[in-house]
């Protein structure tokens, strides 16, 4: 044990995110958030579902789920959500291997409350990470957003490096409000205005990238 490293404590990013403030106050006011896991901790992404849970003026949240993990905080939050009357709306990856059984729980868990699943496109696998919060401020509503490399799993966010982004960027919100509009109806949403999504643009503009890299060299 003695030449052991001691447990890794990831940080919590306190510049861009005090303690103690609202997650939807700081991204109104001071711009997106970057946050890189596990180097830094993953439990402001279960903040930002908390504030939306218990926030009275936030009307809808939306969330994929690939792989969460049979014992996750973030599910208990989506079910005490539409409990309180909140429209939740999650897309779980039935796909998602090693994962299947605890997704079909925890859909069923969710159907049960009222909550509205959808299960995905048939032939693809659903592997996107986003979570959409859309809030009533005044006579407006806005959307804020959670887009991340990884899966909503606290215990892997320890163990994996990923990229989460915490943005109210008003074309990045509706780029992932048209995802999800695409995913629940299966028909085809307008064309994203920041997003690079598979299967209908990012394989075009990945190549025509390439080929920019190419015509500079």
């Amino acid at each position: 044990l003695a030449l052991r490293f001691p447990p890794y404590e990831p940080a919590w990013p306190q510049d861009q995110l005090p303690r103690g403030e609202s997650i939807f106050a700081r991204l109104r006011e001071h711009g997106d958030v970057l946050l890189h896991h596990p180097f830094e901790s993953f439990e402001p992404v279960v903040a930002f579902l908390r504030e939306a849970v218990n926030d009275p003026a936030v009307l809808a949240i939306k969330q994929t789920i690939y792989r969460t993990g049979r014992d996750s905080e973030l599910m208990v939050l989506l079910i005490e959500a539409a409990r309180r009357g909140k429209e939740v709306t999650v897309v779980v990856e039935l796909k998602a291997r090693f994962d299947e059984e605890a997704n079909i729980n925890w859909a069923e868990r969710l159907e049960a409350v009222g909550a509205q699943v959808v299960y995905g496109i048939v032939g693809l696998k659903t592997h996107a990470k986003l979570l959409l919060v859309t809030r009533r401020e005044g006579p407006r509503l806005r959307c804020y957003a959670h887009l991340s490399t990884g899966n909503y799993n606290p215990r892997t966010a320890r163990l994996y490096t990923d990229v989460s982004y915490l943005t109210a960027d008003a074309d990045l919100t509706a780029d992932a409000d048209a995802v999800f509009q695409q995913l629940a109806s299966q028909t085809r949403a307008r064309a994203p205005r920041q997003f690079l999504t598979a299967p209908f643009v990012l394989h075009r503009r990945m190549v025509a990238l390439v080929g920019r890299v190419a015509a500079a060299a």
